[in-house]
C-alpha cells in the first residue's frame, strides 16, 4: 500500500507549475451566465484542457509505473489470494463514483447556500473532476478491455482508484497537504482494496491513480496559472511601480 502511495504522491507533486499556498483563496472564473450553462462550458473546457503537457507527463509517468508493476501483477494477485484472507473493509465504498459524485454536488450546493465562495469553488471542482475522470476512465476501459483477475472485463484502469485520486488532487489543490495527504492515503487504501478483493491487477490501480490525478489537476489548472499585476507606487521624492505575482 505504501509503495502505491509513494507513486501517487510523486505524480501529484511533480513540479510542472506552482501550487497555491495553504489556505489560499481559490481563483474564481468569471460569473457569466447561469450556473448550468457555466458548468457545461467548464466541463467542455476540461475535456479540451485534459489534452495538455501536464496531463501527458502524469499519464506517461503512470503508464511507465503501471508497466513496471505489470510484470508482477500475477505474483501479487496470487500472493494476496493465497494469504490469510485479509481484507480492506470500506475501500470499495469509498472509491465508488456513486459516493464521490453526490458528495461533490452536495458540497458545492451547501457551500453556495452558506455563502462560502471558497468552499463552493472546491465543491464545483470536485464535481467537474468526477465528470472528467469517469469519462476518461471508461474510455480507456472500453479501449483496452483488459480482463480482471476474477475474469470480468474492463479492468484497466481501476475506476475506484481514478475516482478517489481525482478527489484527493482537488482537495490538495484547494486546501493544501493538511487535507490532501489524508485524501491521498484514503485513495491509496481504496485502490489497494480492489487488489485484495480480486477486482483489479496492481497495475490497474497505478494507472487509475495517474488518470485521477491528471483529471483533478485539469479542473484546477486556473489555480496554478501565475499572472503578474503592475501598479504605480508613490515614494518620497518620486515614484515607481510594483510587480505582484497573482495566482
Amino acid at each position: 500500500m505504501w509503495k502505491c502511495l509513494v507513486v501517487a504522491l510523486a505524480l501529484a507533486a511533480a513540479p510542472v507549475a506552482a501550487q497555491p499556498a495553504d489556505g489560499a483563496a481559490a481563483a474564481q472564473p468569471p460569473d457569466e451566465g447561469n450556473v448550468a450553462s457555466r458548468l457545461i462550458r467548464d466541463v467542455a473546457s476540461d475535456y479540451k484542457n485534459f489534452l495538455s503537457v501536464d496531463t501527458a507527463q502524469r499519464i506517461t509517468i503512470g503508464a511507465f509505473a503501471a508497466g513496471a508493476v505489470h510484470a508482477a501483477d500475477e505474483e501479487i494477485a496470487s500472493s494476496i489470494q493465497e494469504g490469510d484472507g485479509t481484507t480492506l473493509p470500506g475501500g470499495a465504498t469509498y472509491g465508488s463514483q456513486y459516493l464521490h459524485l453526490p458528495v461533490a454536488a452536495a458540497w458545492w450546493m451547501i457551500a453556495s447556500a452558506a455563502g462560502s465562495s471558497r468552499h463552493a469553488a472546491a465543491g464545483r471542482d470536485l464535481l467537474r473532476a468526477q465528470i472528467s475522470v469517469v469519462s476518461w476512465t471508461y474510455a480507456i476501459k472500453f479501449a483496452t478491455d483488459r480482463t480482471r483477475p476474477n475474469g470480468d472485463p474492463h479492468s484497466l484502469p481501476s475506476g475506484h482508484a481514478s475516482t478517489s485520486f481525482a478527489t484527493a488532487t482537488v482537495l490538495q489543490t484547494h486546501y493544501g497537504w493538511k487535507l490532501g495527504l489524508p485524501a491521498y492515503i484514503a485513495a491509496t487504501y481504496s485502490g489497494v482494496s480492489r487488489i485484495y478483493e480480486n477486482q483489479h491487477w496492481a497495475s490497474d490501480v497505478v494507472l487509475g491513480a495517474a488518470v485521477g490525478i491528471a483529471s483533478g489537476r485539469t479542473v484546477t489548472v486556473r489555480m496554478r496559472r501565475t499572472q503578474m499585476t503592475v501598479a504605480p507606487l508613490a515614494v518620497p521624492g518620486g515614484g515607481g511601480v510594483t510587480f505582484t505575482s497573482v495566482r
